[in-house]
């Protein structure tokens, strides 16, 4: 049940974690904000919640899910309630979701289907990427339309023919023209479709249906040319570009040199090209690990670690895309058949403390801008999300440090029928987590109701500062 406008609880002797520092201090919660202390005297105090002992986090912001998406012959098993359940007991409080234009239909559907999907269903805060499928003069007139609708943020693919998903580089131009006058960002998925496809082909034609030739036909190279493509087309049309799930080292530098030289560009990594390279792939059950871009190797993984240490790398996302594993079997024989991605809204908190924290490679404050803040200043959310200062969403997150568990599907709430984690060590365990100042998750209880989440009406600033 939501908490009432004048419900206050305290949350007391944990060590509040921000992108400035480590506190001890206490945090107030009054109805669906977090208030002033000094505002209240302990008489007016409703509820008090003992923290002692724990971190206290801003609620995680995932900007990069896929909720019942339809692709390569099935459709994720994360629906707006699977998805949301799982993604809040991972500490996640607000998702931003794809949604794919159907060819010929006009671009505000893709709002109106998500929000057909989430009505009583969303159990926590959520927004919309819209994804041009077919970059028609109509559509291109739409741009404007859903940017003021609160979906400012629209994404293309470079790749994907066979899905009816690729968009030629000159549309790419013409859309990122319209979102430059909107005031809206492009998206995109950076793979050179010609040279995908050639490498798919030349590891078919010789023998490679393993998962490890779906690695091999699309080695960094691939990723490199469709980024030095973002960077010409961003530069001449003065647009803003995010580069979704970065995997490329050589890639990083491009991106870091451009934005050195003024082009509005951003980018991200993902959890599993921090916790996974291109071994797990030689696997028997390699077909877990397929996604694209792919999985890098150890070094390649190291420096990724080392830019989201040092801010390069602003900002960590799940790329949930959670299929089933009868689904995944389909590239059982042949890697290209495989539907790619890999389900991760859930752990990627806990195993980003646990392998980044935890293990000494990025500090509590790296991680909370990775994980919280800065996804919330990119993406339109902030100060209302991302943020533990008076004003904010109550969106609270409350963790034990030091509870040590193994990590497995068992032990996880995602929807998928397998893990690519096998009784993974894990330090760090979630404890409580709020949605707008209501507690959602208790311990191993979910107490917040389906459908109380609310969609995120988004607005870009100016001048991004992260």
């Amino acid at each position: 049940m939501a908490n009432c406008a004048s419900h206050t609880i305290l949350i007391k002797g944990g060590k509040v974690v921000r992108e400035e520092g480590v506190f001890l201090e206490d945090l107030l919660i009054r109805g669906e904000r977090i208030a002033e202390m000094e505002r209240f005297p302990e008489h007016e105090i409703h509820e008090v919640v003992d923290a002692s002992g724990l971190l206290i986090f801003p609620g995680a912001v995932d900007t990069h899910v896929h909720l019942n998406d339809v692709f390569m012959n099935t459709v994720s098993v994360h629906d707006y309630y699977t998805g949301t359940l799982a993604a809040a007991f991972g500490g996640v409080t607000s998702v931003i979701d794809f949604s794919n234009q159907r060819h010929g239909d006009p671009l505000v559907n893709t709002i109106k289907d998500k929000k057909s999907e989430a009505a009583g269903r969303a159990l926590i805060d959520w927004g919309v990427h819209p994804v041009i499928t077919d970059p028609s003069p109509s559509t291109l007139k739409e741009i404007l339309d859903v940017v003021e609708m609160g979906s400012p943020t629209i994404k293309c693919y470079m790749t994907y023919r066979e899905e009816g998903l690729l968009i030629a580089n000159e549309d790419l131009e013409l859309i990122s023209e319209s979102l430059c006058a909107a005031g809206g960002m492009l998206l995109l998925h950076q793979e050179d479709n010609e040279m995908a496809e050639a490498g798919i082909r030349r590891e078919l034609d010789r023998g490679g249906f393993s998962p490890l030739h779906h690695a091999l036909s699309k080695p960094t190279e691939v990723e490199d040319a469709a980024i030095r493509t973002a960077i010409d087309i961003t530069r001449r049309t003065k647009g803003r570009t995010f580069i979704v799930h970065l995997t490329s080292s050589d890639g990083l530098e491009m991106i870091t040199g451009a934005k050195d030289q003024g082009v509005d560009i951003h980018t991200e990594t993902c959890t599993h090209y921090l916790l996974f390279t291109d071994e797990e792939l030689k696997r028997e059950d390699g077909v877990k690990w397929i996604c694209s871009p792919p999985l890098r190797d150890a070094a390649n993984q190291k420096l990724l670690w080392s830019a989201v240490s040092d801010g390069r790398i602003p900002m960590v996302t799940s790329d949930d895309a959670a299929y089933s594993w009868e689904a995944k079997q389909y590239g059982k024989d042949r890697f290209d058949r495989c539907p790619n991605g890999i389900p991760g809204v859930e752990s990627r908190f806990m195993s980003l403390y646990s392998e980044g924290v935890v293990a000494g490679k990025i500090t509590l404050e790296a991680f909370v801008k990775a994980v919280s803040c800065t996804p919330a200043k990119i993406f339109g959310l902030w100060p209302k999300k991302g943020n533990l200062l008076p004003g904010a969403d109550a969106d609270i997150v409350l963790l034990d440090p030091t509870e040590s568990w193994e990590m497995n599907r068992d032990t996880l709430h995602m929807s998928a029928d397998w893990s690519v984690f096998d009784n993974q060590k894990t330090t760090g365990r979630i404890k409580k987590v709020y949605s707008r100042g209501e507690l959602i998750i208790d311990g191993e209880n979910c107490v917040g109701d389906p459908g109380r989440g609310q969609y995120l009406h988004r607005k870009l600033p100016d001048h991004l500062q992260y």
